[in-house]
């Protein structure tokens, strides 16, 4: 009975899966459509955030690379770049990115962005998984509304997500180069700084040493390239940095998931909201250790694991914009292919929670719920019901 059950129910999850397919292939046609054909002529280029990219590699074929961190210098060659831009894009990120930032500054604008937006993809079609015999579901995390949002504004998060999620998931068969991918992500240190500790609590010592090597080689290399200084000069820019967020807060912290935003755009005070953020940071960070730490034994962590990293590290920093979320609603669709494997269910608030983040950029880039603090309470959902998940699945795989 059980057996003709599953058979009669294969087709039906097989036409709902297609019908999801279609409606997301669709929503993702129309809001390139859309974004293409209302692209407002106020000077900004197309897919607006990449141009703070590649105009970082065209100015440093003519700078020195110490004098990025020098706000009025950058905006000056950011203007001279694009006539008629009267926007600033700061440079806060390491030397480390400056050296895959250099070559794009080769590129037309155009090509650059071709280039930039193929190898997110790209990689993050194959870190989730896309290739894999059995499943057509890694596809939902390719298909997401936070994929075109991430290409629409011409950031990084694709990147960011392929290098996380692929090292996790080659780190049983191929640990040397887990740790290098997952090395790569130092050169946006907010999400990488958590990496480290996972991998210690998990004892994973080969992909740790390959992490640790290939940080160090990334920053002696910048150093041989760029000179000490432009490590000077970028720790000194840290309070310009923070100034600059302050000023454009009204513009940029409705785009933000983390508490400490959500919070903040709920009105609560400062000495509140950091009181907050920092319990919350710390629960998240002793979860992922004991989780990491159970799975200590075996070669690699496992997916759920790796997705409730993907979700805590949302809820540890104070910064992260819905451009960074692919891990996100990778992890949601992490969860779905658990529990939909044979021998699980999915257990209460699992699914509206799972859908929810999964289409948590969307909502929150919508501003339809711009008064509520939605990315906050949906992560800390999510995070938890992985959590468990994992604990669940990890104590079931026990002998």
């Amino acid at each position: 009975m059980d057996d003709q059950r599953e058979k009669s129910g294969a087709p039906n999850s097989r036409l709902m899966l297609a019908v999801a397919v279609a409606a997301l292939v669709l929503y993702q046609a129309l809001a390139i459509f859309r974004y293409l054909s209302t692209h407002a002529a106020d000077g900004d280029p197309l897919f607006a955030d990449f141009y703070a990219f590649w105009s970082f590699g065209r100015f440093l074929h003519a700078h020195p690379a110490e004098q990025i961190y020098d706000f009025k210098l950058l905006q000056s060659v950011q203007h001279a770049l694009a006539p008629g831009f009267h926007k600033f894009y700061p440079c806060v990120y390491p030397p480390t990115l400056l050296l895959f930032l250099a070559p794009l500054g080769l590129l037309g604008y155009l090509p650059a962005f071709a280039v930039w937006t193929a190898v997110g993809l790209i990689g993050f079609a194959l870190a989730v998984g896309v290739t894999e015999r059995g499943t057509r579901l890694p596809w939902l995390a390719v298909l997401a509304p936070t994929t075109v949002l991430t290409i629409i504004f011409g950031q990084n998060g694709l990147i960011t997500a392929a290098l996380l999620i692929g090292g996790f998931r080659l780190m049983e068969k191929r640990p040397w180069l887990a740790g290098v991918l997952l090395g790569l992500l130092s050169c946006k240190p907010q999400i990488f700084v958590l990496v480290p500790l996972v991998l210690l609590a998990g004892r994973r010592w080969h992909p740790l040493a390959a992490a640790c090597l290939t940080v160090l080689a990334l920053a002696a290399t910048s150093v041989l390239v760029f000179g000490f200084d432009a490590w000077l000069t970028w720790l000194k820019a840290f309070p310009a940095f923070s100034r600059l967020v302050e000023r454009d807060w009204s513009t940029l912290g409705w785009m933000m998931p983390t508490v400490t935003a959500g919070l903040r755009e709920a009105g609560v005070s400062p000495p509140i909201f950091t009181a907050i953020q920092l319990v919350v940071a710390t629960v998240v960070v002793v979860v992922l250790l004991v989780l990491f730490h159970r799975s200590r034994h075996r070669p690699a962590p496992g997916a759920l694991d790796a997705a409730a990293l993907q979700v805590g590290l949302f809820l540890t920093s104070p910064y992260a914009f819905i451009y960074d979320m692919p891990m996100v609603s990778a992890a949601a669709v992490t969860l779905a292919i658990v529990r939909m494997a044979p021998g699980q269910a999915w257990r209460p608030g699992e699914r509206i929670f799972a859908l929810a983040a999964y289409c948590l950029p969307l909502i929150i880039f919508s501003e339809a719920f711009k008064a509520i603090p939605l990315g906050p309470i949906v992560l800390i959902a999510m995070f938890s019901l992985l959590a468990r998940a994992a604990w669940e699945v990890r104590a079931s795989d026990a002998p």
